[in-house]
């Protein structure tokens, strides 16, 4: 396996399509002069998250976990497309509190546990396996299975400079196929049938800036005829130095894309975005219906997210191939500024 950090400290930056030693604990952590800094700084400078979307046609569930270190962070929501928020859940804790999160993007074991609430994600990339068990308040309950590794999803894994002393590493994928999905809401089950449902996905982790912002937008579905499988993942404004995280995938193919132009006004950002690339692989417009979102102004964490659900439409162009035609593609986008 290769490691992300080499012998001589250095950050191995690079796109894999392969298994990892995540030796991050072998990063030097500096401060703006370049003078290593303590144990318990260098603990609160790492940033882990997991966020996972089911996507349907009627309704779109995000789960999410997040370690900072000095804090962590438990939310869930179901958003119903044309009728706005159904449920939504957040908690927040000192420290890594009730929340395990493995810092191992290859495999791991997600647990949470609270008053009514439990939240377990397991992934493993060489028993090619993705799960999700949830139960938030006794109100929604999810039960999800999918198959899922590198060889046979493509995702990508790329790890970059937050600034010149330190790095993110981030993984990435959509489509990711659901083999079992029971969705309760209010005692009512609402499970869909499984070829309407996709997971797109999402891992993050690494010494990230202490303000970091980005634009994203993902999606999960299939193509207008209803016949091809197609997901993409784009972000602006983060992680950009060396390798794009920007992607998209048609029948688990992947193709990269160098860099995603996001052309939308900041504040009107329910006028419809457009999403575009110099090559001219991309050409899609998102349509804003719904949100959530958060603002925190304490005095070492500040955020401000606005995250965005709707449809896309417009057309993904493989090299060499024809267009994929997008219509009612269901999915999100955010605008995030963090201080933390």
């Amino acid at each position: 396996m290769k490691p992300i950090i080499l012998p001589d400290g250095r950050v191995n930056y690079g796109v894999f399509d392969e298994p990892l030693n995540f030796n991050f604990h072998d990063f030097v952590v500096r401060d703006f002069f370049g003078k290593p800094v303590g144990a318990i700084k260098k603990k609160f400078t790492f940033h882990a998250f997991n966020y996972l979307g089911i996507v349907t046609p009627e309704w779109l569930i995000g789960i999410a976990a997040v370690d900072l270190g000095y804090l962590h962070t438990v939310f869930a929501y179901l958003y119903r497309f044309g009728k706005g928020m159904d449920f939504s859940f957040d908690t927040k804790g000192p420290g890594s509190g009730k929340l395990v999160l493995p810092q191992n993007p290859d495999q791991y074991s997600i647990r949470f546990e609270a008053k009514k609430t439990r939240l377990a994600i397991n992934k493993s990339h060489a028993e090619k396996r993705l799960e999700v068990d949830a139960d938030f308040k006794g109100r929604l309950k999810v039960r999800a299975k999918a198959d899922y590794g590198m060889e046979s999803h493509n995702p990508l894994r790329v790890l970059n400079p937050s600034e010149p002393f330190r790095f993110t590493f981030t993984e990435k994928c959509s489509p990711i196929s659901c083999k079992e999905l029971f969705v309760q809401l209010d005692g009512k089950d609402i499970s869909p049938d499984l070829k309407d449902a996709t997971i797109l996905y999402d891992w993050s982790g690494g010494y990230m800036r202490r303000e970091t912002n980005w634009l994203w937008a993902a999606f999960s579905g299939q193509d207008a005829a209803g016949k091809i499988p197609v997901g993409a993942n784009f972000a602006a404004l983060v992680n950009e130095a060396y390798f794009s995280e920007n992607a998209f995938w048609v029948e688990n193919s992947r193709t990269r894309v160098t860099r995603a132009i996001f052309d939308l006004n900041l504040f009107e950002p329910y006028k419809p975005w457009r999403l575009w690339d110099e090559a001219g692989t991309v050409d899609i417009a998102f349509t804003p219906e719904g949100e959530r979102g958060e603002k925190v102004n304490a005095k070492i964490l500040k955020t401000f997210f606005r995250q965005f659900f709707g449809t896309f439409e417009g057309t993904l162009t493989p090299p060499g191939q024809k267009p994929v035609e997008l219509k009612n593609m269901r999915g999100l986008t955010e605008i995030h500024k963090a201080l933390w």
